[in-house]
């Protein structure tokens, strides 16, 4: 906080667009995981560009992927003063808080859950129809106890509101509600309806697979996504999403690997929704150990680990390893 005031007093407080040009190495370092590399690029460029508020705003997201929220907190906290009229970066201010909320002490939750519900509430604010904000405040509203604002009631209104502005978003929280409350028939509607819906998106097929697969229907998991690929054959995804399967069941483990290997051949540039190369070497690392290749799982999971020293899934499968 002190920080953001000194900076605010060296600039004022006039509203400023954001300002990306000049910050595109930054955001390249950022998208391909180098955090070291991003937050030496973005914590110079919010010095020597002090009005900057989109170099404010990279820099907190950076220190949020080092996980350092409440540090994040107040660059994030800059952006927004130096550009009041981003949701966006209102957004992220409510990220970083609710962060901190969930390592706090029980005494400080309630308030810190506050300033989240602040912060998320200003966001929509200012802009009503950021999808992003309102999945938020759902989160919160579903796990919130009604004497902190929370409760099913207003999750159900926040629900209704993301459906009628984007139906695919609104139709995964509906899935999420259905798991939380166990209706397992309410849960397979929904998916078999985004399947259907959307033919062309893999996210649906791959969580309707996922969930076949856990509940011993295997071979219709596996059709499912099998079924993608002769619809979207150039979605390198489905690649990582079949090894995933064969991984996670034991089953099909041949098919499972070529996909992952392939995968690993041809997977594009690391971005949002993108499985990451340290996540296909472990799931390649996970199908070499049920079938027996300690060695060659081993080999993969140090790869995992090299690429991302802080994927746990592989640390904990290569401790594991005797």
């Amino acid at each position: 906080m002190i920080r953001r005031l000194f900076i605010l007093a060296l600039v004022g407080t006039t509203a400023l667009g954001a300002q990306t040009a000049g910050l595109e190495s930054g955001i390249a370092h950022f998208n391909g995981r180098r955090w070291t590399e991003a937050h030496a690029f973005f914590a110079a460029a919010a010095k020597a560009q002090p009005r900057n508020a989109e170099a404010a705003y990279w820099l907190g997201k950076t220190l949020m992927a080092e996980n350092r929220p409440g540090d994040a907190e107040d660059w994030f906290g800059t952006a927004a003063d130096l550009d009041p009229r981003s949701s966006e970066y209102q957004l992220w201010v409510a990220r970083a808080v609710g962060m901190q909320a969930q390592r706090a002490s029980v005494l400080r939750q309630p308030f810190l859950a506050r300033r989240t519900k602040a912060a998320v509430d200003k966001a929509i604010a200012l802009d009503p129809n950021s999808i992003d904000a309102r999945e938020m405040r759902w989160q919160f509203y579903s796990m919130a106890p009604a004497f902190m604002g929370g409760g099913e009631d207003k999750a159900r209104e926040e629900v209704a509101e993301i459906l009628r502005r984007n139906r695919y978003r609104g139709q995964f929280l509906t899935l999420q509600m259905a798991a939380r409350a166990k209706d397992d028939v309410a849960a397979e509607r929904t998916m078999k309806s985004m399947v259907a819906e959307y033919p062309d998106s893999l996210a649906p097929v791959s969580t309707y697979a996922s969930r076949l697969v856990d509940r011993g229907r295997v071979d219709e998991g596996f059709a499912l996504i099998e079924a993608f690929q002769k619809r979207r054959p150039s979605d390198v995804v489905a690649l990582y999403q079949l090894g995933r399967l064969a991984a996670v069941s034991g089953q099909q483990l041949d098919r499972g690997e070529q996909a992952l290997r392939r995968y690993l051949t041809v997977a594009p540039p690391p971005a949002t929704g993108i499985p990451t190369l340290s996540n296909a070497h472990f799931r390649l690392g996970i199908i070499l150990q049920k079938r027996g290749n300690v060695a060659a799982a081993r080999a993969e999971y140090d790869v995992a680990l090299t690429l991302d020293a802080r994927n746990e899934q592989a640390r904990k499968a290569r401790a594991a390893l005797k």
